[in-house]
Order: C-alpha cells, then sequence, then structure tokens
C-alpha cells in the first residue's frame, strides 16, 4: 500500500509566526511535505484567531523566500470576487514557479462584519445577490480555473521576424452567468507550470462540492475527502488515505508543528520532492483545456510590415 503524504495546517497566529522568523521559514522549507494550508481557519469553521495575515500576502512572501515550500493560500467568495481569487492565484503561481495552489472555502472567519449569507464585495453586475453556500464556492472555483486558462502560456511566443509578442486569438473569453458574471479574460497568462491546483474543504458529507461534468476540483480537504485533517496531538487516522494534514491549535507553536511534522515522517508518511510545481509533486493530472468554441477575445495578430 502507498505510504500517504504529509501536509500541514497553519492558522492565523502561526502565519505570523512563521513569516517573522527566518530560521523557521528555513526549517519549513527544507521539510518534504506535499504542502502547507495558509490561513486554514479561515474557512475551516474555526473562530477568528486574534492575530493574523492574508493567505495570499503570506504566500507572496513564501513564494520569494524559499526555494521548496508548496503551499495553498484559503479563500472564500465572501471576501473577494472569484476574479481576484484568480489573478491572485495566478500571480502567485508565476512567483512560485507552480509551488501554490487555491483552498476554496464557503465562508471567511475573518471577514469584515456584514450580511451573514451574501458576499462583502456585492454591487451592480458582479452578482453581489449570490447565496454563501457550497453551490457559490463551486461555481468560484469553475471560473478561477477557467480564468487561469483563458491566457494560454504557449500563445507568448516573442516571434521577431513577424512582430508578433503573442498569439492573441488565442486568449478567450470567459462567459459565466451562474452565482455571478464574468466575461473576462484574466489580465496575466497562465503559469508555466500549467493551471493551479484547487482544493475543497469538507468535513462533513454534507460539505462535498456539488460537482458537475467541469468539476474543477482536484483534492478534497477534511473528514470527507482523501486527506482528513488531524490536530497536533492526535494519532494519525486509519485507513487508506493519500495524504494527512496536520494541524496546529492556537495554543501550539509553528515549531511544535515542525518538530512533529519530523517525526511523522519519520514513522511511515512518505516525503514528497522538495521543490517543484505542486500538481506533480501530488502526481495530478492536467485540467482539460478550455473547450474549442470558447470566444477569441482579439483578433488574429498580423505581422509588423517592414518599410
Amino acid at each position: 500500500m502507498t505510504k500517504p503524504y504529509l501536509a500541514l495546517g497553519l492558522a492565523g497566529p502561526h502565519l505570523v509566526e512563521l513569516t517573522t522568523s527566518p530560521a523557521l521559514l528555513s526549517r519549513w522549507d527544507a521539510l518534504p511535505l506535499a504542502f502547507s494550508v495558509l490561513g486554514i481557519d479561515r474557512i475551516d469553521g474555526s473562530a477568528p484567531a486574534p492575530v493574523t495575515l492574508a493567505s495570499s500576502a503570506v504566500g507572496a512572501t513564501l513564494a520569494g523566500s524559499t526555494k521548496h515550500g508548496r503551499f495553498l493560500i484559503a479563500a472564500t467568495p465572501q471576501r473577494d470576487h472569484p476574479y481576484n481569487i484568480a489573478r491572485r492565484i495566478v500571480s502567485l503561481s508565476h512567483l512560485s514557479g507552480g509551488r501554490s495552489g487555491l483552498l476554496i472555502g464557503v465562508r471567511d472567519a475573518y471577514a469584515p462584519d456584514g450580511p451573514r449569507d451574501a458576499p462583502a464585495w456585492g454591487g451592480a453586475g458582479l452578482g453581489g445577490g449570490a447565496p454563501l453556500n457550497a453551490q457559490t464556492a463551486y461555481d468560484t472555483a469553475c471560473a478561477v480555473r477557467a480564468l487561469e486558462q483563458s491566457w494560454p502560456y504557449d500563445s507568448i511566443i516573442g516571434n521577431r521576424e513577424t512582430g508578433i509578442l503573442v498569439e492573441a486569438n488565442r486568449i478567450v473569453h470567459v462567459d459565466i452567468d451562474k452565482s455571478f458574471s464574468i466575461a473576462g479574460p484574466l489580465n496575466a497568462p497562465e503559469p508555466e507550470a500549467g493551471a493551479s491546483m484547487i482544493a475543497w474543504y469538507a468535513e462533513a458529507p454534507a460539505g462535498a462540492p456539488p460537482v458537475d461534468d467541469n468539476n474543477p476540483i482536484d483534492l478534497v480537504l477534511g473528514g470527507s475527502g482523501s486527506v482528513p485533517v488531524v490536530a497536533l496531538g492526535d494519532e494519525p487516522p486509519a485507513g487508506a488515505f493519500a495524504g494527512v494534514v496536520l494541524r496546529a491549535g492556537l495554543e501550539q507553536s509553528v515549531n511544535d508543528l515542525l518538530s512533529a511534522a519530523e517525526r511523522w515522517l519519520a514513522d511511515g508518511f512518505a516525503p514528497t520532492s522538495l521543490g517543484g510545481s505542486l500538481r506533480a509533486a501530488l502526481n495530478l493530472p492536467a485540467p482539460e483545456p478550455l473547450p474549442s468554441t470558447a470566444r477569441p477575445a482579439f483578433p488574429v495578430p498580423q505581422p509588423h510590415v517592414s518599410l
């Protein structure tokens, strides 16, 4: 039987601790972990901690100051419009060389006070009336995946003879009118490593993603997924799992979590390669490309004529 891999779940105070300690950051970067969830307490139903950092800001810090560590940022449609989530995800993947991904949730424990059942970014034409439920979160994941693929990486050709930098006709609109409205395309190219991994958090069966034929979810974390979340101090779960997320409580430190991770890796959990894309480390297949019927955003570029 294949040994499960090990991942870590970091809450708000742990993000502050990790990013302010070069020694801890170096130690984290050297561990052969599958990934770490940055801000897991945002989406797992926990009460907000006294301090935290934005997941994407921490991701940008880790992408620029580490070489090996892979991570998921936590985001929800309660706090951010899907287009903004997609922009952050594609930027982080470019910065990290594909070492990053997204953990999508329904509600953000740290979101500003406001209507509990509607996004904070509501407004005319933005779909602000969309309810905060699993369907809206799933529609967000679908939008992020499509937007990240809307500008193919290999459309950037830099042909000096023709003067064509980008095969702009291959950039397509993302026409979505579900929980929110998006026309696209994204204003950044797809990362060289391809579309980012998207994970879903589901502690109970009722929280499973409402998948369809265009399912963008690569991995399900939590008790109802293939990667359960285990509290630091508990025993590893019995059964066959792809991996386990070891999560520290607020009373525990990053040092405690890293020490436990070292013990678990020495006692039956499979180390993963240091560095490289998150998708490759987890042996996940590349997502299907957007359909060929997608609406081009620009005409076919014409070669420059030398006078």
